[in-house]
């Protein structure tokens, strides 16, 4: 774990025999050690005053991807639970609906919505309260949650891949929707449209997100209700509850795995965006009063749509239902939502590189490279295996939760040193590295879910991994390989260290 292949002249490994001579867990220094640390200033008692608390490079204008929120950018939880309803009012929330609606009556797909939908708000409150509490993102939280650093940066990596699907999958149901309403470009075109829209808005911060949100949210809301509404005036709920699915039937379990899948890696990584929620009652009334009435809602309105008019498809759903609407549906649906997505995407690449290759990248670069690999993703067609992507997702993840829940809110092997740095607003000086039983905790639980076919996937895999990380610290199993030291300054790329990197990546890859 000591020898980092990507090692280069100017960039530290991601560990090392020594620390680094100056540390975060250095909480006063002096007043030169002050003057030369580009990162933290004096210690704090932890009011909102500059003291203490990130400067500039690392804190706003990164909107904090690799240090704690502080108290002074934390959002009410009327702000943070109408960002949350807007993000999941999307597109792909009212498809998933219309899924279940072609395959399951209409009662036992109501009730497969609501347990997904209170399964996932379980989960949210869980992982966010951890991130309000911390004010740190998923990818960094988990580096003292379970994982450990490089750990945490494999988390990281899993995370990026799989948001970034998420971002193709929205661009591509916008591109093929918007070419169909209104002509014009082909498919990829308008995909390659949409994603470049999400990028300017994520490049931009979550304060850029709750705003567009205040836009966005209320109109993809108006749009569904009145695509609903006119399908209801055709058919009433006595008539749509007699109505047999036209496609294959889905279970009930099946039926909420779809659900849970549906949104299950914003329930995993809940922490990125509630880092910024002030306390956990603030979290719990954003996901009780956002997100869980939005899942359920939009997933409702595409069970109804489904049956009213025979088909899943949701671009032929919003021609029967909506005009010039459904336009509204589309780009409303997909801005805040893919912004969330993409924002993930960036947050969690930057803490990889922090981590795995001791560099600094820009969030906004990331964002925007993130974002054109997303809408190259949707150009290509990866909405054609969108069902397929969710049962992975419904059993891949829900154990990362299970771990860094069971290992922060129970077990505590290595949350003593986050607690104590918490109340200066800094990092603990190291973590970590490698924690080999949690990766195997991971996997033996996802495959768990994936091939025990009684039950509920979701589910399965999540109280497994808990299970079997309890386990394994009961056993003396979570012994870990290396230290990874969190730096005061990590190294900024400097010009033709890029260039450096891609060749170690290559070289490493090879």
């Amino acid at each position: 774990a000591g020898q980092a292949p990507f090692a280069m002249a100017g960039v530290a490994p991601a560990t090392s025999p020594t620390p680094p001579p100056s540390v975060v867990g250095q909480l006063n220094p002096t007043e030169d050690e002050t003057d030369k640390s580009p990162r933290f200033a004096a210690t704090s008692s932890g009011d909102s005053s500059t003291e203490g608390r990130p400067t500039d490079s690392v804190g706003a204008g990164e909107d904090f991807a690799l240090s704690r929120v502080p108290a002074a950018q934390r959002f009410s939880w009327w702000a943070m639970a109408l960002e949350q309803f807007s993000s999941c009012g999307c597109i792909s929330q009212v498809l998933l609906g219309a899924i279940l609606g072609s395959r399951m009556p209409l009662w036992s797909a109501a009730l497969a919505c609501i347990v997904g939908a209170l399964i996932l708000g379980l989960l949210s409150v869980a992982v966010g309260c951890m991130g309000s509490r911390e004010g740190l993102a998923t990818a960094v939280l988990c580096r003292w949650a379970g994982f450990g650093g490089s750990g945490a940066a494999v988390l990281s990596v899993v995370i990026g891949v799989s948001s970034v699907s998420w971002f193709g999958i929205q661009a591509a149901i916008a591109g093929e929707g918007l070419e169909r309403l209104l002509g014009g470009p082909p498919v990829w075109g308008w995909s390659l449209l949409c994603g470049a829209v999400i990028v300017v808005v994520s490049t931009l911060g979550f304060q850029w997100m709750v705003t567009v949100a205040w836009v966005t949210g209320p109109a993809f809301l108006i749009a569904t209700t009145f695509a609903v509404v006119r399908s209801l005036a055709d058919h009433s709920f006595a008539d749509l509850a007699v109505v047999q699915p036209a496609g294959d039937p889905l279970t009930m379990s099946n039926g909420i795995g779809l659900v849970v899948g549906g949104f299950v890696v914003g329930a995993a990584v809940s922490a990125d965006v509630f880092r910024f929620g002030r306390s956990a009652g603030d979290v719990a009334l954003a996901v009780f009063l956002g997100r869980v009435p939005a899942l359920l809602l939009y997933t409702l309105a595409g069970v109804v749509l489904a049956l009213a008019h025979g088909t899943a498809d949701i671009v032929e759903l919003m021609l029967l239902s909506t005009g010039w609407e459904g336009v509204v549906i589309l780009v409303a649906g997909e801005i805040v939502i893919n912004s969330t997505n993409l924002y993930g995407v960036g947050l969690a690449v930057v803490a990889f590189c922090d981590t795995a290759l001791r560099v600094r990248l820009p969030r906004q670069g990331v964002t925007v490279v993130c974002g054109a690999l997303g809408s190259a993703l949707a150009a290509m067609g990866v909405l054609a295996h969108f069902m397929g992507f969710l049962g992975v997702l419904a059993v891949a993840f829900p154990p990362v939760a299970g771990i860094a829940l069971c290992e922060y809110w129970l077990v505590r092997a290595f949350g003593a040193e986050l607690s104590k740095s918490r109340g200066a607003g800094v990092l603990p000086p190291s973590a970590p590295s490698w924690l080999p039983a949690t990766l195997v905790v991971w996997v033996s639980a996802s495959l768990f879910g994936w091939f025990v076919k009684v039950g509920i996937p979701c589910l399965q895999s999540l109280f497994c991994a808990a299970a079997l990380y309890y386990l394994a610290w009961r056993v003396g199993a979570l012994r870990p390989v290396g230290v990874t030291y969190t730096e005061t300054a990590p190294q900024q790329l400097e010009k033709g260290q890029l260039d450096a990197v891609v060749a170690r990546i290559w070289e490493a890859a090879s």
